[in-house]
């Protein structure tokens, strides 16, 4: 049924996603002061924008989670995470990092707004990593669990009780975080108005750059943005988008400065050819900022190093490792 404390704000078309979605909510409250809000993205004050799988309020406090549905074995350390599945390995950012960083943008956000004159400056929303699949098997050193959660499982004959995504926001348990004390029903009506005047929106998988939608978040750094983007009508045409983000409040001079060193990069860019290089397909303009289009690789073909290392880098020969 639906309700007022559960707001989804896009229905997902991934069904692992719905499903690691549902089993939350099954064991989520009715009553106040608890609220979640599924499914959303909002541009930050950097101009980034930050696609949000859930986002809940309860008594303990407020979590951001981010969904990995991906199968397999986990490992991995502070830098980068290994899924190894059915022979095959997936090396990818550390998710914690980039959720965290998510937490603070929307943070900041929230506190631009008006309604957060009224809600302590202090209040923190936390990361978690919700391991959703059923057979992954987190193997993970003990620094690096904090903020990582799988399901909650009860005790039965043959296995013990295990502390997941529910225990973490309902109690705190099992990710090393002191339970707020300041969370209660004036708080989350004010937090609520907060985030309604912050402007969050459905989650926008059809965002345009020149004649490409953009589709997947690969990686971000200082002010920019890469994205996987498919062509408008030739699905086979893929590529990448960098688009450089220019915060809200920047003066033209700054505005103009950045604009100025994407134009460099492409320039310096569009006359290279080396292997290791991607090539530019393009320069144009957007609303959050400059983007060159480069052309796309596929995953298993273009690795940044350090996962490559982390991936294979236990087969490479001494010389290889050496070279490299």
């Amino acid at each position: 049924m639906p309700s007022s404390h559960w707001t989804t704000v896009t229905e997902s078309t991934f069904p692992w996603e719905l499903e690691a979605l549902e089993f939350i909510r099954a064991k989520f409250p009715d009553h106040e002061p608890y609220r979640a809000w599924a499914n959303f993205e909002f541009t930050s004050t950097d101009g980034s924008i930050n696609e949000i799988d859930l986002l809940v309020l309860t008594k303990v406090g407020i979590f951001l989670v981010e969904i990995k549905s991906r199968p397999g074995k986990i490992t991995g350390d502070a830098g980068t995470w290994t899924w190894e599945h059915e022979g095959r390995r997936s090396t990818y950012d550390n998710p914690v990092l980039l959720t965290d960083r998510k937490c603070k943008k929307l943070k900041s956000l929230i506190l631009r707004q008006k309604a957060a004159t009224k809600l302590k400056n202090d209040f923190f929303v936390q990361p978690l990593v919700f391991c959703s699949h059923g057979d992954q098997v987190l193997n993970l050193p003990a620094n690096v669990r904090q903020s990582v959660v799988p399901r909650d499982r009860e005790a039965t004959s043959d296995k013990k009780e295990r502390k997941g995504i529910s225990a973490a926001i309902m109690r705190c348990d099992g990710i090393g975080a002191r339970p707020a004390n300041y969370i209660d029903k004036p708080f989350a009506k004010t937090f609520s108005q907060a985030i309604d005047q912050a402007g969050i929106r459905p989650s926008q998988k059809s965002r345009k750059v020149s004649d490409f939608v953009l589709q997947d978040l690969i990686m971000e750094g200082p002010n920019f943005q890469d994205w996987a983007a498919q062509h408008v009508k030739l699905e086979e045409v893929k590529r990448r988008i960098r688009i450089y983000q220019v915060r809200q409040g920047s003066t033209p001079e700054e505005r103009s400065a950045i604009e100025r060193a994407a134009l460099r990069e492409f320039q310096l860019l569009e006359t290279m050819q080396h292997p290791g290089i991607l090539r530019t397909h393009g320069f144009t303009e957007h609303e959050l900022g400059s983007a060159i289009i480069f052309e796309n690789y596929p995953e298993d073909k273009c690795l940044r190093l350090d996962h490559f290392l982390a991936q294979r880098g236990d087969r490479l020969e001494s010389d290889v490792r050496i070279d490299l």
